[in-house]
């Protein structure tokens, strides 16, 4: 039904980049990768300001490591004061072996985004992969005292959790992002920040129930 919504939407307006970007979004969430990049680079295309990051994330989720780094470099180089390219520059480079930098490029993701839990929940993720669960286990901390005071999607826990290999917990806050229709929770099936979830019998079980399985 989205996906006719979508087309039907391209017809009655074939240059709105939002749109396409939107398109590409689903496309992405359902693995249809080759598919969700020509829409996204139309996307650009057409709005090359704000359609500027999907097909770097798209081609990290892809496992086109190489091409993301290229992708998300030309973002930062343009625009570097744009945190979600620098974020997702640091998953290129951490998923290409390249830690110290990845981790350097989250940090600066967090500082330009003067603190959004988003990517202070990724930082949190990105440390506990390197090692340093300390730092990451403080991350975490310092969440779950925040949203003591103002909500924190349980999406963005769930990512500290899943990179302390904390996969019970991380599964409890990936339902109640669900049940809460939080985050990109639509986009968990091919996600490269939950990969080492998948083999779990509840995220099976949640891709059913969302009809993505």
């Amino acid at each position: 039904g989205a996906e006719l919504e979508f087309k039907r939407a391209i017809e009655l307006n074939p240059n709105s980049g939002d749109t396409y970007g939107a398109y590409g979004l689903m496309l992405s969430a359902l693995e249809r990768y080759d598919e969700a990049i020509k829409v996204q680079q139309r996307a650009h295309e057409l709005d090359p300001l704000g359609q500027r990051i999907d097909v770097a994330t798209t081609l990290l989720r892809a496992g086109r490591y190489d091409e993301a780094l290229r992708t998300a470099r030309q973002v930062t180089d343009v625009d570097p004061h744009f945190a979600m390219a620098h974020a997702t520059l640091g998953w290129a480079y951490l998923l290409s072996g390249m830690q110290d930098q990845g981790l350097a490029a989250m940090e600066r993701a967090v500082s330009l985004s003067s603190g959004s839990t988003l990517f202070v929940a990724q930082f949190g993720q990105a440390l506990a992969l390197a090692g340093r669960t300390g730092e990451a286990r403080e991350i975490l901390r310092q969440l779950e005292e925040l949203s003591r005071e103002r909500y924190v999607s349980p999406y963005h826990m769930a990512y500290v959790h899943t990179g302390l290999g904390e996969h019970d917990r991380a599964m409890d806050w990936l339902e109640r992002a669900y049940e809460e229709r939080a985050g990109g929770v639509y986009g968990i099936k091919g996600s490269f920040l939950l990969t080492t979830l998948r083999p779990h019998p509840r995220f099976e079980a949640l891709l059913r129930k969302m009809n993505l399985a």
